[in-house]
């Protein structure tokens, strides 16, 4: 069978601490996989032959890509506490390592939540994205809406940020998100939408009014379970490419210039990954794109700036 699709799937973790290391397992474990601890990265190479996946912290991001070049199907998750712009280089020359997962310090674990769910979608690759309570505790309150037009659109990200201020949470946070909010729903009706030779129908004027087709209308998810605020837009084009989020996303930080060619994508990712402490990434090939943002509602503005950000991107 398919190691892909089948539990006990062997999983190299490499973490040099050991308190740390030990829940690890135990999400890796409850996840599906058989997981191997190591504290020596000279321990890696030896255990790599019949493995599925290997899971270390970026620091460790050299060892990684070595691995890689002598065992090409290898799958990747790294986790960092420090900024995400220290990864993206690798990530964007090596397709294996798509997602990079965001924690306090050295000495604590990734989010719980967050691991477990990217490495059930690693076991399972087939597998059809998280639905959208999957990134929310039970209990959470929130809306969905389609939106036709750009008055439309104008009027949902104000419904956003009213939204979050009636959380009771700092003023910014409403501020971030109705951003964001605005970012995606400019992606999802601008850039998405193709004709029938499958050319951009809309992307050459992002200032232009437009009242789109049923079939062209994106929606937009909001919800808060109290802790976490999340947001997700969906359309039904499925053309967001992997280059264009992680490319962009260094071009964006490293202070680039806008790429037009791929709808401003470099800082229409910087906007993502300053709003957020986790983006994610979906595309159904020619299908949807489902991008989804969360922001903790724990973190203090000083906390929030400080946190590594995380990073994933799945496509089918």
């Amino acid at each position: 069978m398919d190691e892909r699709g089948a539990s006990g799937a062997r999983a190299i973790i490499l973490e040099r601490n050991k308190l740390v290391s030990r829940k690890l397992v135990r999400f890796f474990t409850c996840a599906g996989f058989d997981p191997i601890p190591l504290d020596n990265p000279h321990d890696v190479k030896k255990h790599l032959p019949g493995s599925y996946l290997l899971g270390a912290d970026a620091f460790d991001v050299e060892l990684v890509v070595e691995a890689l070049r002598n065992n090409p199907t290898l799958r990747v998750v790294l986790w960092t506490a420090e900024p995400l712009q220290r990864s993206l280089h690798y990530m964007v020359e090596n397709p294996n390592i798509s997602n990079v997962l965001g924690r306090a310090d050295f000495d604590s674990p990734p989010r719980g939540w967050e691991l477990m769910l990217v490495l059930r979608r690693l076991l399972r690759p087939r597998e059809e994205g998280p639905k959208f309570a999957w990134y929310l505790d039970w209990g959470f309150t929130g809306f969905q809406e389609r939106v036709i037009d750009t008055v439309g659109r104008d009027r949902l990200v104000e419904k956003v940020q009213k939204f979050v201020h009636h959380l009771g949470v700092r003023e910014r946070v409403g501020e971030l998100f109705s951003e964001l909010a605005h970012e995606l729903l400019m992606n999802a009706m601008f850039d998405a939408p193709v004709d029938e030779r499958g050319q951009p129908k809309y992307a050459l004027d992002r200032k232009a009014s437009l009242v789109l087709a049923e079939h062209e209308q994106p929606s937009l998810r909001l919800a808060s379970d109290g802790s976490r605020l999340a947001i997700q837009v969906t359309d039904g084009f499925g053309r967001l490419e992997r280059g264009h989020v992680f490319e962009g996303l260094q071009r964006g930080l490293n202070g680039g210039q806008m790429d037009q060619s791929r709808g401003g994508a470099g800082l229409g990712m910087v906007v993502c990954h300053n709003c957020t402490v986790a983006m994610f990434f979906d595309v159904v090939r020619h299908r949807k794109t489902e991008v989804t943002g969360i922001f903790d509602l724990d973190l203090g503005q000083r906390e929030f700036r400080a946190q590594a950000k995380s990073l994933h991107y799945f496509e089918m």
